[in-house]
């Protein structure tokens, strides 16, 4: 199972880098983000590293801040997902070179197989660097309590 989710990272982060980077920036984007968390479920730290640009910033919902190499370690350290959907993805186009996401994370994540669902809102800043999409910047947020019911 690992070698499949492995294989299905790759074909998507090949997919980022050649058919939507070029044509539609959004498209783009968005594929860079699935390829994220196919990443995230295979603690694929190497995919990660090229998925996470080199001035990444991650403001979690409870306000801790993380870089692109505290993020990858925490993967080294045990951190793992068992699930991480997005979803009500959408895309604003800054410039051909910058989108902005929004939309929906529902995930388990954990360490020593002890998981914790979450249910978030998040606001991620995608850049193009080359040919390929990475993630420059994400914060996640708690939802209205009366959003959490929908």
């Amino acid at each position: 199972m690992r070698r499949f989710v492995q294989f299905a990272a790759l074909a998507i982060a090949i997919l980022c880098r050649t058919t939507f980077a070029a044509d539609d920036p959004a498209a783009g984007a968005k594929a860079a983000d699935l390829a994220r968390g196919v990443a995230l479920r295979a603690a694929d730290t190497n995919a990660l590293s090229k998925i996470l640009a080199d001035d990444f910033k991650y403001t979690h919902s409870n306000g801790y801040l993380e870089s692109k190499a505290i993020h990858i370690k925490s993967f080294v350290d045990g951190m793992r997902y068992s699930r991480f959907e997005t979803t009500n993805v959408v895309a604003h186009v800054i410039t051909p070179d910058v989108v902005v996401l929004n939309g929906v994370i529902d995930q388990s994540k954990g360490v020593g197989g002890k998981m914790t669902d979450y249910h978030l809102l998040f606001h991620s800043v995608w850049r193009k660097n080359g040919t390929a999409w990475q993630i420059a910047s994400l914060q996640t947020a708690a939802p209205p309590a009366a959003a959490a019911k929908k």
